[in-house]
């Protein structure tokens, strides 16, 4: 580890994008084959493969391993990496798939022009630039609890490698030159990805969203740096990882089935939004990744005549176009789909991915990776020229060359029309904005709570806030002058329905609400002499409900208030430990009570895209919940 830092040009696999055939290494291909399985199972099907999103670290890994591996190579004898050819090739592999991605699946939301999607412009900007996370994070997108998920969303892992290839070559050169020893510039680079797993681990909090963390090039870029100390690393290790003994590929072997199966077990049992994931379980999966990587470069070994198959090698090879192509379309396929028939959407968004990967791979990456720009571009500009002339002549036979040419022509012009024409928020955001300005408007005309000393409490009940319109009962004993409503945004989306149907209800509903937050908030509706009569929680679909919550809420709003109990309904995988959990503390105490919007929702008729929040008829249903519920009081 103390040898002068020579880098021999066998001592490490070069990157995919900078390939020379005679010395690819094919299992890498494989492995890349698994990383865009994980991803597209994690996407189509999330209960299914909770960790499905690992599949992205492994690409990050992937990708710092071999680029670095490419530009030690290139600093052979104290060169200064070519920057320019570099950065070319990252754009020759780059590029053209992403800007056919980008027109042609912007042309298809034409689809549903009802509903196209929101914010294409800035989308459009992020992609083009490579700044999509940082567009992101200042959209405050959410990558795990997004209401309308964006169209290029995905982009963000694109925007992260890319800044990495931008700022590395120079980064590397640097401590290349400064230590001058490869075991110090191997921990140099482990020391960065230290730092970086640290960050992530520092920042997270349970209690917000952890898609800033998930986002960040810098609290996200261990992947790529432990896959660069990889690189580095890989030729002091040949001696054992390549040796030719049997005793070498019999620990090669028994590496290559610890790290595999250890990465195949985390993709089905690391949740997203878990604390673990954040807290050293993604840095600790890239390190067994990088630990595989290591192993893979010995020829018949188990794991090299796996992963070098043939099938999983096509994948590996279309990887890029599979990642590209498979999410807007599956956001396309489940806007025009109805709700109910998410599995038809899916199971047509699946041969289309994999045809749209191999028609880009086929007529649009691999004539850039093996012509150029150049090249590419004026064979493209000739075969448009020549059709032009036989159609303009008519010539026998052009009826293909009228319609190649029409395609080639609206597909631009209809994804301008939809750049045009995608407005800034989607119908459901424009739905809660609008709501959330009603209840503002509502809490303006509330007064000064009355003393009503009939009502008392263990401990000091405070009284109902009054409105300056007399509302009429809506059944029973209580109305809504005798309710306190906290909820998310599915509750924010019924708030209407509730004021007409429950009129002087004192709502408390807001996006990306926490059911943990609650306690906090009652207190101060205690102190301030706003907490009612009734007591409605509508939270549970943005998080996991904390053990001894609800007892914690039965406490501060006392023995005599009622507490109802909506239970949540989301495609997330805490929900059912939610509504157990809401369940049980109904089952134990006479004063708490269940709304089952749980067992109600999936026979909506409107709910939004997300499968999450309730169109009009939706949120009739929730009111009407609401109101039967409390009638029974």
């Amino acid at each position: 580890m103390n040898q002068p830092m020579i880098f021999s040009a066998a001592s490490l696999q070069p990157a995919p994008r900078n390939a020379q055939p005679a010395i690819r290494n094919l299992a890498l291909d494989g492995l890349r084959g698994i990383a865009v399985l994980a991803v597209l199972v994690y996407h189509f099907w999330p209960a299914i493969l909770p960790g499905g999103f690992l599949g992205v670290d492994l690409f990050f890994t992937l990708s710092g391993f071999l680029i670095t591996g490419g530009l030690l190579r290139s600093m052979e004898g104290g060169r200064f990496p070519d920057l320019r050819s570099f950065w070319l090739r990252r754009a020759r592999r780059l590029l053209p798939a992403m800007i056919l991605v980008l027109v042609g699946s912007t042309a298809l939301a034409l689809i549903a022009v009802e509903h196209l999607p929101a914010g294409l412009r800035w989308q459009w900007v992020g992609a083009v630039t490579y700044t999509s996370n940082w567009m992101q994070i200042s959209h405050g997108n959410s990558y795990f609890s997004s209401m309308e998920p964006a169209y290029f969303q995905h982009f963000w892992s694109l925007a992260v490698e890319e800044q990495f290839y931008f700022l590395w070559p120079m980064m590397l050169w640097a401590m290349f030159v400064l230590l001058h020893r490869r075991g110090a510039l191997l921990w140099a680079i482990l020391v960065l990805a230290a730092t970086s797993a640290a960050s992530m681990a520092w920042g997270f909090d349970a209690s917000t969203d952890s898609s800033m963390l998930y986002f960040g090039t810098w609290t996200h870029g261990f992947g790529l740096l432990l896959g660069a100390a990889g690189a580095v690393a890989c030729a002091e290790q040949r001696a054992v990882l390549h040796g030719g003994s049997e005793q070498a590929r019999k620990l090669v072997q028994s590496l290559q089935i610890l790290t595999f199966s250890c990465v195949l077990v985390a993709f089905a049992v690391i949740p997203d939004t878990s604390a673990a994931a954040y807290q050293g379980g993604m840095a600790l999966f890239c390190v067994l990744a990088t630990a595989l990587i290591l192993t893979l470069g010995r020829p018949g070994t188990w794991g090299y005549t796996l992963l070098s198959q043939k099938y999983l090698r096509w994948l590996g090879n279309r990887s890029y176009g599979l990642y590209l192509w498979h999410w807007p379309l599956l956001i396309l396929a489940k806007t025009v789909f109805p709700p109910q028939a998410e599995t038809a959407a899916i199971l047509c968004v699946i041969p289309l991915t994999f045809a749209a990967a191999q028609l880009s791979w086929r007529f649009v990456e691999q004539p850039f990776l093996q012509r150029g720009f150049k090249l590419t571009l004026t064979g493209w500009a000739n075969r448009i020229a020549g059709r032009s002339r036989q159609v303009w002549n008519g010539a026998t036979g052009s009826f293909g060359a009228v319609i190649s040419l029409l395609v080639l022509v609206m597909v631009p012009f209809c994804a301008v029309s939809v750049l045009l024409a995608s407005p800034p928020e989607s119908q459901l955001e424009q739905q809660l904005d609008l709501a959330q300005s009603v209840l503002e408007e509502q809490s303006k005309v509330q007064i000064v709570p009355e003393e009503d000393p009939q009502t008392t409490d263990d401990a000091q009940h405070d009284q109902p806030t009054r409105q300056q319109t007399k509302a009429e009962p809506a059944s029973g004993e209580f109305t809504g002058l005798d309710i306190t409503a906290l909820g998310d945004s599915v509750m924010l989306a019924s708030s209407q329905q509730m004021l007409k149907k429950l009129p002087g209800i004192s709502i408390h509903a807001s996006v990306g609400a926490q059911i943990w937050d609650a306690p906090t908030r009652l207190r101060e509706l205690k102190k301030a002499g706003k907490l009612r009569k009734v007591v409605v929680l509508g939270l549970g679909t943005n998080g996991d409900l904390p053990d001894g919550t609800i007892d914690e809420i039965r406490g501060i709003i006392g023995a005599q208030r009622e507490l109802l109990l909506i239970t949540a309904y989301a495609p997330r995988q805490w929900i059912s430990d939610v509504n157990d959990t809401l369940r049980a503390a109904a089952d134990a105490d006479s004063k708490t009570h269940i709304v089952d919007w749980a067992a109600a929702a999936p026979n909506i008729d409107d709910m939004a895209r997300d499968h999450i929040h309730p169109g009009p008829h939706g949120s009739a249903a929730y009111g009407k919940l609401l109101v039967d519920t409390v009638r029974k009081l």
